[in-house]
């Protein structure tokens, strides 16, 4: 797939094709695992910015840099949201601190996790990078064989209707309005153990 490169795009479309040749990718599968190798934190800038200049990102940030990858060289792709339970079904490493293996215990941990669809030849596929190769060893389904046909494994088990958006960040904003205080807290709190964690295997 050809590289669509210009002097005269915007920054970020110049940055994505910075991104695109660093990695060395030239189609889906190749874009896709260039943001899914990316180490995985936590942060409050969710933007692909971030991602691309930190090396690093959650899902919101993953994910946008992702459909925009796909967007930038004449894929259709969209991000979509879906509640869940973070913790649920994660797998509990002996490595981890006890705060985070009892939370992941308990679960409990409300999120509203998302990821791509991709339109490929009329049929929508589901396209979760959050995972990097680093976790595979841990029981994280990391997604790394994924060749460019059917869904790839999600992070989290959808417990809530899904919707797109366009405007990403805001949407996250608005979905985590609907927490608690407590709900909150408690998802910041995991999501810092979880993320100084992965730190510090990856």
């Amino acid at each position: 797939m050809a590289m669509l490169i210009s002097e005269t795009a915007p920054a970020y479309d110049l940055a994505l094709d910075a991104f695109m040749a660093s990695s060395g990718a030239r189609d889906v599968p190749g874009m896709y695992h260039a943001v899914r190798k990316l180490a995985y934190f936590s942060s409050p800038d969710r933007s692909p910015e971030a991602v691309m200049r930190d090396g690093r990102g959650a899902c919101t940030a993953k994910h946008i840099l992702l459909r925009d990858l796909l967007r930038r060289h004449g894929e259709a792709a969209e991000v979509e949201f879906v509640a869940g339970d973070f913790a649920a079904g994660m797998p509990q490493v002996v490595s981890m601190p006890a705060p985070l293996r009892d939370m992941i215990r308990t679960a409990g941990i409300s999120d509203f996790h998302c990821y791509v669809v991709w339109q490929n030849a009329g049929h929508e596929v589901r396209l979760d990078a959050t995972w990097p190769d680093a976790l595979a060893d841990h029981g994280f389904p990391v997604n790394a064989g994924w060749t460019g046909s059917g869904d790839t494994i999600l992070a989290i088990t959808p417990s809530g209707i899904s919707r797109r958006a366009e405007d990403v960040i805001n949407a996250k904003a608005r979905l985590l309005s609907v927490l608690t205080t407590e709900q909150a807290e408690k998802r910041r709190v995991f999501l810092k153990l979880l993320s100084d964690w992965i730190a510090t295997i990856s």
